[in-house]
């Protein structure tokens, strides 16, 4: 769908969920300037509610959907609620013609998002949240790519390894004591965790044929699955690879991604929050990891709004 035309007006935002994750959400609205403005947030906890609003500003609370739907005029849902909700949001911003910015994944299965969307189209715009690739290394790389520096994609993988999930040396786990949902969420390290690097690939590489996919269980209190692998290939036929673990013994905690695309001139490489481009004209550049995290935040929202 075409983009609108820019605003005169700043857009009234609504955020729906105020866990975590809504913190930068925030921010990347607040960086948005007077272009944008968040009139309320809702979540059932009305205690993070509270403090989000406080945080940023936010004029409204509220607890109830409904109760907020009636009192706004907003003009744009940002969802970052659990996606089991996702849906129900999505259709009452849909119903009033408000425009919805959706965390991923969509839904809890592949069913429910296509029911989803059929529902929602043309009633809405209708964007889901996935940042990674608006990190800006990902950015840099994509740029390599259009300009031919690499010509043509013959082998990519990516990899996202560390010890999230193991205790530290405190005793406690990483993974869970950000974000403690994930110890009871039923599918795991694809549906939550790989979903961004599989969008990265997709970026990067164009739209891509799933060959094979394996995934395990290793922790026995964690419902869902902690490693994965999953095998690609490209239009051309190059073999991709996405695998990821959360309980691997010595890694990190939260180290960046690692990523390798090989190329028919030249070849890139992401590892320790440096991008290189390796060949006849070798050169890199180094970013700061939290900085590009609110990076991808930043410019998912921008592009919402833009």
């Amino acid at each position: 769908m075409a983009a609108p035309p820019r605003q005169s007006k700043p857009l009234k935002v609504a955020l729906a969920g105020a866990g975590m994750i809504s913190g930068y959400h925030l921010v990347g609205w607040r960086n948005l300037g007077e272009r944008v403005r968040v009139v309320a947030v809702c979540d059932p906890d009305s205690a993070n509610a509270a403090r989000r609003a406080e945080e940023f500003s936010i004029p409204h609370v509220y607890r109830d959907a409904d109760a907020m739907f009636a009192a706004e005029a907003i003009d744009a849902l940002d969802v970052a609620s659990p996606r089991q909700t996702h849906a129900g949001w999505v259709d009452a911003a849909a119903a009033r013609g408000i425009d919805v910015l959706c965390q991923k994944p969509m839904t809890p299965t592949f069913a429910e998002s296509e029911a989803l969307v059929r529902r929602v189209e043309g009633r809405s715009r209708f964007m889901v949240h996935e940042n990674w690739r608006f990190r800006p290394w990902y950015r840099e790389l994509k740029r390599w790519i259009a300009a031919r520096e690499l010509g043509d994609v013959l082998l990519a993988r990516m990899a996202m390894i560390t010890s999230g999930m193991l205790p530290d040396a405190s005793g406690r786990r990483p993974s869970l004591e950000r974000q403690p949902f994930m110890q009871h969420e039923e599918r795991l390290m694809i549906a939550e965790v790989l979903i961004h690097h599989l969008d990265v690939m997709r970026f990067l590489c164009g739209e891509l044929r799933v060959v094979a996919a394996r995934a395990a269980r290793t922790i026995a209190d964690v419902r869902g699955e902690t490693m994965a692998a999953i095998f690609l290939e490209t239009a051309s036929g190059a073999p991709v690879e996405v695998t990821g673990t959360m309980a691997a013994p010595g890694y990190p905690s939260r180290p960046p991604d690692r990523l390798e695309i090989v190329g028919s001139k030249a070849s890139a490489t992401f590892t320790d929050s440096e991008l290189r481009l390796l060949g006849s004209a070798p050169r890199s550049q180094t970013y700061d990891k939290d900085r590009g995290y609110q990076a991808s935040f930043d410019g998912v929202i921008a592009h919402f709004v833009d």
